[in-house]
């Protein structure tokens, strides 16, 4: 399992630790250089022609701790200009040393001297969660683009009279003006005669499902990852309905631009909320107090109450809500 979590932490993991810069969240670990755990990498291709972008490049990545210490799959912090599109492991052992050896392909998108931050795997010692990290890789890539480009393409040629493109589009956009106007009949207006359909509001639709969570019952089975997932998924679904943003199909870096640009309440705490939330589900994190996850978020979730609201948000605030 940690194999394949590889891949997930760079591309979605730690795009939350780049938002931690931008904002006051403390990371949940001290990268330490002293400690038990190991990680080196290398470049292991004999590529002797300078890289372009897009080139692949191979390395080998090297983790090794005792057989006692249990460790966290490799990761990058922030890698904006290289994307893994290959990886294989292999797992040795030397008396009580486990020797982790990663082949990993990646794709080098910066142009001129490139440098890949290092790799960071996360364990657990009497001080609570560390890191140990590798050396950064310096590259050189070339662009792609020749130096002097005066004409990409060549004009289109002349459109034949009659054109009647303008005809088509203005149809087109007539037939789709029609389409929305028989959907909006058939969803909207047929309520009048069936009846209403109560609609709760976002945050009477998140505190019933908050409610609805068997939190005794997932922390008494060890389905602490189950459990977060779900909370996240119905913090997501509520800043949806809540602000008009697609953040159920988003990465929790993305949310907290979105609400940065948005000027949102409390931007910092949900910050601190998703970077927890994913440490727990790719980096198997476990939180101090898990189960007073719930009164986090009713009070995460009191902070965008409209000001209409002051009773139900000072409840959640208090943990009452449900």
């Amino acid at each position: 399992m940690r194999l394949v979590t590889v891949f997930v932490l760079l591309l979605v993991l730690l795009g939350t630790v780049r938002a931690a810069g931008e904002d006051t969240v403390k990371l949940p670990y001290l990268v330490v250089s002293d400690g038990p755990v190991r990680v080196a990498v290398r470049r292991i291709d004999r590529r002797a022609t300078p890289l372009t972008v897009g080139d692949r490049v191979q390395l080998e990545l090297t983790v090794r701790h005792p057989r006692a210490i249990e460790v966290s799959a490799p990761f990058i912090e922030r890698a904006d200009d290289f994307v893994v599109t290959d990886q294989k492991r292999t797992i040795r052992y030397q008396g009580d040393t486990v020797l982790e050896v990663y082949q990993l392909t990646m794709a080098v998108f910066a142009v001129g001297e490139a440098k890949l931050p290092p790799f960071l795997v996360t364990y657990r010692d009497v001080s609570g969660l560390v890191a140990s990290a590798s050396d950064s890789l310096a590259l050189t890539v070339k662009s792609v683009l020749p130096d002097k480009m005066e004409d990409i393409n060549d004009l289109n040629p002349q459109v034949e009279f009659p054109n009647l493109l303008p005809l088509w589009v203005f149809l087109g956009a007539l037939a789709g003006l029609g389409l929305v106007f028989l959907l909006w009949r058939f969803f909207f207006r047929r309520p009048e005669k069936e009846g209403a359909v109560v609609t709760l509001t976002p945050w009477e639709e998140a505190e019933q499902a908050l409610a609805r969570i068997p939190v005794a019952e997932w922390l008494g089975s060890g389905q602490l990852k189950r459990y977060y997932y779900t909370v996240s998924e119905i913090v997501k679904r509520y800043l949806t309905r809540r602000f008009g943003f697609p953040a159920v199909d988003q990465t929790s870096s993305e949310i907290l631009r979105e609400m940065r640009t948005r000027r949102l309440p409390g931007v910092e705490r949900f910050g601190a909320f998703f970077l927890n939330a994913d440490l727990v589900k790719y980096a198997k994190f476990v939180p101090p107090a898990p189960e007073r996850l719930l009164d986090e978020v009713r009070a995460l979730i009191a902070l965008t109450i409209p000001e209409e609201q002051p009773v139900l948000a000072e409840e959640l605030k208090q943990g009452k809500g449900g």
